[in-house]
């Protein structure tokens, strides 16, 4: 009975999944031009800094996306940072596929839980196909304006031979109006090598004739992908 009453309250996960499909849409309608200070680091498992790279990115609407390395430093981890850059960058040949919709994903309610003060939905989220862009994990869905704020799981299938137990949270904020992908922390063991985390955090944005002066993120907001 206990279970069944549970089972009761929770709320409709396709409702949630709607709601939280019509607010991605109307985030796109608010998306405009800007640039983006991206820091990233490498660390071994110790969580000793092994490479750095500042990388300036220009993101024009819908899918234009061009990047410069500001600085950089760290010898061979340094060119592993550099084509993490090169990918985040790249135009997808098909952006659908990585969508989190319906047609890539099954969802499941799992609970409830607060994230910086917000009240969420955790969605469980499965990929309807093994593939390296798609994520199987979980989804915190605000239970008010059911934006994502963050996003959890491992690859569908591993991007590497050389990289195993792949774990990649991605934290969302607003900024300006735009509801943004601002930091990640990814996780894995790398053959013959060990356990080592990348860490990428937006420092500060431009838009000039937008509204968008060199906004920057707070440090709390910045530094969100390694709270968990």
């Amino acid at each position: 009975m206990i279970a069944s009453a549970q089972a009761s309250q929770s709320p409709d996960v396709n409702q949630i999944v709607d709601r939280m499909l019509a607010a991605h849409q109307d985030n796109k309608q608010h998306l405009r031009a800007f640039s983006v200070k991206r820091n990233y680091q490498l660390l071994d498992k110790k969580s000793e800094p092994k490479a750095e790279v500042v990388a300036n990115i220009t993101y024009r609407p819908p899918d234009q996306k061009q990047y410069s390395i500001e600085s950089s430093s760290g010898g061979l981890g340094d060119k592993v940072l550099r084509d993490i850059v090169a990918k985040e960058t790249e135009t997808a040949k098909d952006p659908d596929r990585r969508e989190l919709s319906r047609e890539n994903y099954d969802f499941k309610f799992l609970r409830e839980e607060t994230v910086d003060g917000r009240r969420c939905y955790v969605l469980g989220m499965t990929p309807r196909r093994e593939e390296k862009d798609l994520l199987r994990g979980e989804v915190w869905i605000d239970a008010e304006n059911y934006k994502i704020h963050q996003l959890q799981g491992r690859p569908g299938k591993s991007p590497s031979w050389w990289i195993r137990d792949l774990t990649i949270l991605m934290t969302f904020s607003d900024v300006s109006g735009m509801w943004l992908h601002t930091a990640t922390q990814a996780v894995a063991n790398v053959r013959f090598k060990g356990k080592y985390m990348m860490v990428s955090r937006d420092v500060e944005y431009h838009a000039a004739g937008y509204g968008l002066e060199a906004h920057r993120l707070s440090p709390i907001l910045a530094g969100a992908a390694v709270r968990r």
